[in-house]
Parts: structure tokens; sequence; C-alpha cells
């Protein structure tokens, strides 16, 4: 062995002083300086042999070193400048000199009606995001993968099956989506994140005035895959994914000490209220430490019809993280291209399947699109493309507070006295009561789980249809003329299957119903217009269009209902025990457009910039015309002023718009029973500043809001209706006037901004300030009931909004070795004031005056001492002011983040952290666990020992507890006097205070502590680390001999990290709570995921 090794590595050392020759001699070494077209010296070139990864960059004074062999391309590249190709041959010193290139600094980006425009030219603010950047770490929603990237731009996900993402641009919530220069009606579910090439968000309503009324809170423009067409034949792209939902963010946090009750106590009789003090029933989880000791209970046996004790123990601890389980989410899309001389053809078809964390819940997504372009001359251009989405479930949850919620039926109101995983408890129904009662430790307020999601199903079913088809005549290379039509359609179906034995808020009967909520909607937009482009004497730049549009709309909607079922589990309205309850819903709406736009460019120097659009509308009871203009100016300041030399480019920015709002509403929920208009069929409610189209006929329960877009007949007067009682209905007319002349809010936007770039664009700022002037809105204002009225509405009341956005981008590392670092940093901040009040009102609402913010929050406030300490009572509870007071402000001071991509060869990785700061919430969730004793702080520290002590010695003659809450008594005997305007104590001077002494009973004490708001007051201050990629690129020379073009895997995780100050408040995900609200509401537990993908081209 030893001899064959031995003359092995002779053959090598041979072959390796016969080869090294040839090797040494064909490698050269090379060395240059790479200039600029002024002769200077160029840092952070690249220098790369050409098809490989090998390369180098140029030092501070532009020098480089490299190996390369004869016939080799050395590529020299560098941003804003043109590359340079050169052929290796005998030479050792290459000098090169880079011309700056006008297309690589001239970024181009899509605007309005899908017009692409340099970004130098454009006069307001936009940001784009890459779709493979959102889908390198994909989120079920493709809007909600843009968190953090775009500065001004929040979304607030959601934890829930189809729950839409909150998404505000600066404040203001967007109800203008665009692809392909069309607005659509979407939920955002119905977009493929796999058909996305880029988003840009128009920030501002100077960017997207052209939509009209629809434009006022900015839009997302959505730009869809159309196959390259610089790659001639047929190309497939596959892409798959693999996510896992699991490992908790922010949790109920609930207690296994104590199980539930009231006053220490607790009994077993029927679980309606036979219990003595009916603690069986609807209640609280006061009751007796589990201490092992005999109770009855829910399943306890029965002797002689005596329900016997069983030991009292914590048998049901953690029951919500035993009951919820692990949730996936699977992605599969394939796509095929067709490139030839005279066509551009790309089909897609995608599939998300994903199940929830809660069980039995599920989403199935698929999706399929078509893009053809046919150029049968150098005239002539057709296009056309079609998206279907189909969602659909049989079971998906809701959430909101009350009894058909799991996190209400377990972390809120029940504890750990039951097991979620007992064979009883999963049985769901009482042996012999198949079908009609379910088993449960309660049965008058609170459900079995497995009943909630199992046997109360609710069933989603939407069908999507949009597209359009469009032609282009070119008349000249100057004129072009297009025509296009889209429709974007919709029909969605949702069930709700209510079973015997399920109770809830005002529907107490126990005895089920089946439910159908029916919407259809067809919008066309059909549109004509001319496009130009003309240079004057090489000076002036004439660029525009001139257009018409024609939109057409219907929507038609029904909610049926039974009224309680015969038999139970037969799910159709012919089972209805009494006559059938059902409302319907119709609208109609014809807009008819002109618009402009001009963009006048003179040489280097600036573009005036001017679009307007005239909207005659039907959505009023008369028809009504608005007009939207707006203008902008841009100017690139470093193209004709000498800068010093670490500034490459200099641009400043200015922007007016006005937008009118259209009496319409963006979304609408099912069909109600509440109102019928005088003048078309609608359904609203009798106050105008509401939302008008979201009442829900339930009486509990989410309300499911569809995409809409349609008139809401705001100003309309109508008649009251209500449900049928005896097969009667009733209805009544309206008791308010409108002014003469009533018009819906206008909207003046002013923005201003720089961009400025250093190191010859390896450093980018971007810098917007904005306005906006709201009003006057609509408002209600009381009058005389002389009249035969109560209201008069009538215009009054105006905002003003100011706010900042900075995104800093930068390249500290290009190709150095193979690696670069690549990072964005998204800064904003705004706020919201009150201009101008109503008339003749030195107040509105009570407590806001003119120069107010418009989000203070008022709430109730503890009385306190001069040196701030709480006042408590006689009894040792604490004392609340009558009058609320203002806790702080609901939206952020600013909001954050911090973007990186890295990338070392074929490996890339990024991560984002983002999060907010300032801001307060009252946190509803810890509100109700406090006050109903299933806080885990209710069971710990002194309130626990406290309480623990109350159930041994509750009842005893004189126990009156041992709590001693925080603060002060007054002790001089002096009644506290309150001013009744400002609730504050207006004689402190003739107080006198000692520490509070007074013992109190925990549930007394807590009860009353926390139903003061500031005790549940929390800061939105919080950051996460929103995501994590680590991806691989197949090396070229790897798939060269397969039929495989690209490949590329990677992982990923989401919402890995949060970061929150106070653990009492780690019940709630304030990623969710991204806009103006004064309370948190009920939430499912947000999740950590993480993914596998795969992508491969051939």
């Amino acid at each position: 062995m030893n001899k064959i090794y031995q003359r092995l590595r002779a053959v090598i050392t041979v072959l390796l002083f016969c080869v090294a020759p040839s090797i040494l001699f064909g490698q050269t070494k090379i060395s240059g300086t790479v200039t600029d077209d002024k002769h200077s010296p160029l840092p952070g070139v690249s220098v790369k042999i050409k098809e490989q990864n090998k390369g180098t960059v140029t030092d501070i004074d532009g020098h480089y070193s490299i190996t390369a062999t004869a016939g080799q391309t050395l590529v020299y590249s560098f941003v804003g400048y043109a590359p340079v190709y050169v052929v290796v041959d005998n030479k050792t010193t290459i000098n090169v000199s880079l011309i700056g290139d006008s297309k690589a600094l001239n970024e181009v980006v899509v605007t309005a009606l899908g017009v692409k425009k340099e970004t130098r030219r454009i006069g307001y603010s936009t940001q784009s995001v890459n779709g493979a950047d959102v889908t390198m770490a994909r989120d079920p929603n493709p809007i909600t993968g843009l968190t953090g990237k775009v500065a001004g731009l929040s979304v607030g996900p959601s934890a829930e099956l189809l729950g839409n993402p909150s998404v505000l641009i600066r404040g203001n919530s967007v109800t203008l989506y665009v692809v392909d220069g069309f607005p659509i009606n979407t939920d955002t579910y119905n977009i493929s994140p796999d058909d996305i090439e880029t988003y840009t968000v128009l920030k501002g309503p100077s960017a997207a005035a052209l939509y009209g009324s629809r434009a006022q809170n900015g839009a997302i423009l959505i730009t869809t895959k159309k196959g390259e067409k610089n790659k001639k034949g047929l190309t497939v792209d596959i892409n798959s994914s693999t996510v896992m939902n699991t490992g908790f963010l922010a949790f109920p946090r609930t207690q296994n000490t104590f199980g539930p009750g009231e006053n220490t106590f607790y009994t077993f009789v029927d679980g309606k209220g036979g219990a003595p003090g009916g603690v069986d029933s609807d209640y609280d989880v006061w009751g007796p430490y589990f201490a092992g000791q005999l109770i009855p209970q829910y399943d306890s046996p029965v002797v002689n019809g005596v329900r016997q004790g069983t030991p009292w123990v914590a048998r049901g601890k953690d029951n919500l993280k035993n009951f919820l389980k692990t949730g996936y989410q699977t992605n599969n899309n394939i796509s095929l291209g067709s490139v030839g001389d005279t066509y551009v053809t790309r089909f897609s078809v995608s599939q998300q399947h994903q199940t929830s964390y809660i069980p039995s819940q599920y989403l199935d997504i698929a999706n399929a699109n078509f893009y053809g372009q046919f150029t049968p001359s150098k005239r002539w251009k057709f296009e056309a493309n079609v998206d279907f989405n189909r969602q659909s479930t049989d079971n998906f949850p809701d959430v909101q507070y009350g009894p058909n919620s799991i996190i209400y039926n377990i972390a809120v109101w029940t504890g750990a006295d039951w097991n979620i995983n007992a064979p009883d408890i999963k049985a769901i129904w009482q042996p012999g009561k198949e079908g009609v009662q379910s088993v449960f430790a309660e049965y008058t307020r609170y459900h079995n789980p497995y009943l909630l999601t199992e046997k109360w199903t609710r069933g989603h079913y939407k069908n999507d249809v949009y597209g359009y088809l469009s032609g282009n005549f070119k008349i000249n290379d100057n004129l072009n003329v297009t025509l296009r039509s889209q429709i974007d359609t919709y029909n969605i179906l949702r069930t709700e299957d209510l079973p015997y034995s399920a109770h809830p808020y005002g529907r107490e009967g126990n005895q089920g119903d089946y439910r159908e909520d029916r919407r259809n909607l067809f919008d066309n937009n059909t549109e004509l217009f001319v496009n130009y482009n003309y240079t004057i004497k090489n000076f002036v730049n004439l660029s525009g269009l001139v257009g018409s549009n024609l939109r057409s709309f219907n929507y038609n909607s029904s909610w049926t209902s039974t009224d309680y079922l015969n038999v139970p589990e037969v799910y159709a309205f012919s089972n209805s025990k009494n006559a059938i309850q059902s409302t319907n819903f119709s609208s109609a709406e014809r807009v008819l457009s002109g618009y402009y736009s001009i963009d006048a460019t003179f040489g280097k120097y600036a573009t005036l910039s001017s679009t307007g659009r005239i909207d005659k509308s039907s959505a009023f009871q008369n028809v009504t015309t608005y007009y939207y203009p707006s203008l902008s100016a841009a100017t690139v300041i470093s193209d004709y002023v000498k800068l010093p030399e670490v500034i490459s480019f200099l641009k400043a920015r200015a922007s007016y718009s006005t937008v009118k709002a259209d009496a319409s509403s963006a979304t609408i929920g099912p069909a109600p029973f509440n109102a019928i208009s005088v003048y078309g069929g609608s359904t609203t409610t009798s106050n105008p500043n509401s939302n008008p189209l979201f009442l829900n006929p339930l009486g509990y329960g989410s309300t499911y809001n569809s995409p809409y877009n349609g008139p809401s007949y705001q100003l309309n007067s109508f008649y009251l209706t209500s449900k049928p009682y005896n097969s009667q209905p009733a209805a009544s007319a309206s008791d308010f006037l409108y002014q003469n002349g009533i018009k819906t809010s206008t909207r003046v936007n002013y923005e201003e901004g720089f961009d400025i770039k250093f190191l010859q664009n390896r450093l980018g700022l971007s810098a917007t300030t904005f306005q906006y002037i709201d009003g006057p809105q609509i408002l209600a204002n009381s009058i005389s009931t002389a009249t035969g009225y109560t209201t008069l509405y009538l215009n009054a009341l105006k905002t003003k909004k100011t706010g900042y956005e900075f995104s800093l981008e930068g390249t500290p590392i290009k190709n150095l070795g193979g690696f670069s670092w690549n990072v964005l940093v998204n800064v904003a901040t705004f706020k919201d004031v009150y201009e101008e009040l109503p008339p003749n009102q030195d107040t509105y609402q009570t407590f806001f005056k003119k120069g107010d913010r418009t989000d203070k929050l008022y709430g109730t406030a503890f009385a306190r001492t001069p040196q701030g300490q709480i006042i408590n009572d006689a009894a040792g509870k604490p004392l609340a002011l009558p009058v609320p007071q203002y806790l702080g402000n609901e939206n952020a001071k600013y909001s954050w983040s911090f973007s990186n991509k890295l990338r070392y060869k074929n490996f890339n990785m990024g991560f984002q952290f983002d999060g907010s700061v300032g801001g307060v919430i009252i946190d509803y969730m810890h509100n109700k666990t406090m006050r109903g004793g299933s806080n885990i702080e209710t069971a710990t520290g002194a309130l626990g020992d406290a309480r623990y002590k109350d159930w041994q010695n509750f009842g005893k003659a004189g126990y009156n507890g041992t709590y001693v809450g925080e603060g002060v008594t007054v002790s001089n005997g002096a009644a506290i006097n309150y001013d009744p305007a400002t609730g504050k104590i207006t004689n402190q001077g003739a107080l006198q205070f000692a520490p509070n002494k007074q013992t109190a009973l925990v549930q007394d004490y807590v009860s009353k502590y926390y139903n003061v708001d500031e005790s549940n007051l929390m800061s939105k201050t919080f950051s996460k680390l929103r995501e994590v990629t680590l991806g691989y690129d197949f090396p070229k020379a790897w798939l060269d001999k397969s039929f495989i073009k690209k490949a590329s895997v990677s992982v990923y995780g989401r919402n890995l990290l949060y970061f929150y100050g106070d653990k009492r408040f780690k019940d709630v995900d304030l990623d969710q709570y991204n806009y103006a609200t004064s309370s948190t509401v009920l939430q499912s537990p947000t999740v950590r995921s993480y993914g596998f993908n795969l992508n491969v081209s051939f």
C-alpha cells in the first residue's frame, strides 16, 4: 500500500512540473488605473472577468490589479457610468476611462396610468420595491411584505386567515391599488406575488391625481411580469416554497393558580346559573385556589341526582397553547414565457395552501395570469392581460371579542379547571345529545373550543377576474394613440353554520342557524388617450398625454338567514323554524372623466409638470363634477452647478395638488337591516361621518368588508328600517337635514423635497416634507326639534397634517473580493391638527381645540395629589377623575426601518429591523384579563399573595382582605371637589393626605383599579427583527451542461423577534396597530414563520 502511495505521489509531482509552466505562461498579472471622464481617479470600480465571479475593485487612487488569461474579457463597471469591456492580450497595463451614462443615472419608475418617467423629471415623492425582494421572505399576503421597505408606508399585518393588513401612506388608509395602469378592487389576496415585477408607492395626491378621488391618500402601483423581451424562445420558471408558522411572539399571559368563580367560590350545578350566586355561568376567574379540594365540576359524577365533588386541580394548564398547533403554508408557481419577433406571451399559475395554527381552519388560493403582446408592425401594438383568482375555505376563524372567539373562551373568561385534551371535550357532544348539546364547563356564555372550530364553521368562496385589452397606434415618432378597456369583477359567497347549543350575543336560543352572504361586483374602465413627445430646438422637451375615461360600476348583494333550525345540523333555508330573514342591496355608478398630463423639460435645468382631471360622477343625488389639478417642478442642480466633488447628484422637487372626495366608500359590508335610501336602494347609517356600508346584520362577530369603491349615498335622505317582527317590517323617516349645496371634503397637498447622492452615487439621501389641508368636512350640528328635525349636516372643520420622510441608501462595500453590502434606512413622521373648528365653537367633540392634535387620546385617569400619588377612597380603592383626561397621542412619533443586503460570490443574506417610537394605546386584553382574574399578574407578587389569603379567609367575620393599594387617602375628612368641565381637583390645598393603609379584597380592588383606562395604558414603542434571508445561487458553470439556466435556494424567517419594554403588555403585538386608535382588540397570537424557497429557470 505504501509503495502504491509513493508511486502515485511521484506521478502527480511529474505532472505538476509539466503543467505548471504552461499555466504560468498563460496567466498575466494586469494592473492599471480607472478614471472618470474628467481624468479623476475612481475608487470602488468593479473589475471582473466576464462570466466569472473572480474580480477586484479599485483603491482610493483608482488603482487595481488582477490576474487574467489572454482572450478573457475584463469588465469595468461603476454606478452612473457605462461599463467598459476590454479583451486581454499581451499587455500588463490597462488604463480605462469610464464615461458617465445618462441611462444609468436616469432611473425610470412607473407613474399614474402606467406611464414610465425618469425619476430626475418627477417633482413628487415615489419609492419602488422589487417584487423579488418581497417573495424572498414570503408572507401569505403580498402587501404585507412591503413592511419597512418604503418611508411613510405603514403596513399593519393581520395574524388571521383572510385578515387584510392595515395599509397606510402618511397615516391615511390606502384605497387605491393599480395593476398595470388600471385601478382594481382588491382585498390584496387576489394578486399573486409571483406575478409582480415591481411595486411603486405614489405617496401623495400629486403623484396619483390622475386617478381622481380614489387617489387622495396616494396609491400602490403594481407592475406585473410580462416576459423578458430580450430572451427569445421558450422560458420556464418554477418557484416553490414551504413555510412553517410556529412560536408565538405575543400571547395572552394567564394564570393556572386559581379557578373560575366569584369571590373565591365555585360549584357546578347546571352551567346555567343554577349554583348559589350563579357562579357556574358567565363567570369571572376569581374562584378557589387549586389545592385538590373536592368541588362539584361539570364532569363530576352524579349520584342519586346529586353532583359529587372531585379534586379541584389545574388540569388545563396552558389550554390555549395546547389547543393551537403549527401552521403550514405551501406556495407553488410555474410560469411559461415565449418571445418571438412580433410577440411576447407569459402564462403563470400559482397555488397557495395555508393551514392555520387554529385547528381545522385553512385557506386555498389559486391564481392564473396570462399576458400577451402582439406587434404586427412598427406602428401597431396590441396587449392583453387577464387574471383569475379563487379563494376558498370551508372554515375560517372569527376572533372578535365575543363567545364566538377561541381567545375569549380559552384565555379570557375560563380557567384551568378543564383540560383542552380531555376526551369528553374533544368529543364535542354530550353522550346521547349528539348534534344538540355540546359538552363544556359552562352553558350560558362560553363554548367548547372544538365546537367553535369544527362545528361552528364559516365558509368563504370568492372568484376574482380582472384584465384588459389595449391597442396602440404610432402616428409618427412624436405622437401615438391608445385605446384600452378593463374589467374588474368578483363574486363572493360566505356561509355560516351555527350549530345547536351555540349562543352568541343576541342569539341565545341555542337552536342553530344557517346564513348566506352573497356579493357581486362589476367594474369597467374604458379609456382613450393620446401620447405625445416633442422637442423644440434641442432645448424644450414637451411630453404628456390627453385622454378620457368612462367608468361603469354595478354592485349587488344579499344576506339571508334562517330564524333558528327545525332539525339540528341541517343547514338549509328550508329548515328554518320561523320565517326566513333576508335583505338585499344594490348600487350603480357612472363616472365620465377627462384628463391631461404635460411635462415641460428645459434642457438640463428643470422640468415643470401639470396634470388635471375632471370627473362627472353619479354618486350624488344630483350628478356632480369635480376637478383635480396638480403642479410639480423638479431640477437636477448638479447638472448645471459645480458642486463639491463628494456630491455626485443633487435634485430639488416640489408639488401641489387638490383632490375632491367623492361620495363613495372603499369597502362594503354585508347587506344590513338598517336603512333604505329615497334615491336608489342604498343602505346607510344615520351618521354621514361614519362609513355607511359596514353594519353587521349578525349583531356579533367580525364584519367582513369586501373591496367596493362605489357610491355610499352618503348625502341622501333615507328611511330607517328594522328586521321584521311578527312578519311585519317597520320603517321611519330620518330626522336630519342637509345644508343647501353641501359637498364632500377637499384635500390640498403641498410637498417639497430633495434627493442627493455622494461618493459617485454610493450613498444617497431622499428627504421629503409634506402638508395636507383637509376640509371643510361634513359635520352634524344640532338644531331645534321644533323644526321637526334634530340635526343639520353642514360643511365645517379643517385639519392640517404635516410630516417628514427620509430614506438613506448606500453601498458601503461594493464587490470587494466578491463581497458587497447594501443598506436602506427609512424614517417617517407626521402629525395632524385641527386647523379650523366649526362655526361658533371653541371646542370640538368636547375636548379638542384649534391647534390640538387629532389623535389626542382621552380616557379615564386616577385622581392624584400634586405630587402624583393616587388618591384612594375610604375603602382603600382608587378614585378616578369624573371627566376623561388627556393620556397621550395615538400615533407614533416616528417609524423606522433598517434593511441590509449582503452578497459574497454566490451567497446572499438579508435582514431587516423595523419599529416605531412613541404613541400610546389602551390594552383591552389587559383590561379584561385583569378585571376577570385570568391574568398572571393577579396570581403573582403582592396581588397573588393577597389573593391566596382571600381564599383562605373569605367569609370569616370581620375579614376585609389584606391587599393595600398604592397611594394615599384623604386624612382630614375633607370632601374632594372637582371642576365639572375639566374633572380636575379644585381644592387640593384643603386636602390632607396620609399613606393608604386600608385593606381590600383583591377582586374588588383589581376590578376597580383596572377599570381605569390609565392603568391599561401602554406605549406603542416597539421593534422587530422583521425578516432574515439566506440564499445561494448555483454557479452558471454547474448548470452549463444541463437544461437548467438558473437555479437558487433560500431559507428565511419572518417575525422572528419582538422587542417591547413592559412585560405586562406582552399579550399584544403592536405591529397590528399602526393607525390612530384608542384601544386594542382581541387578537390571535402572532407567530414566527420559517420558510424554504426553490427557484429554477429553464
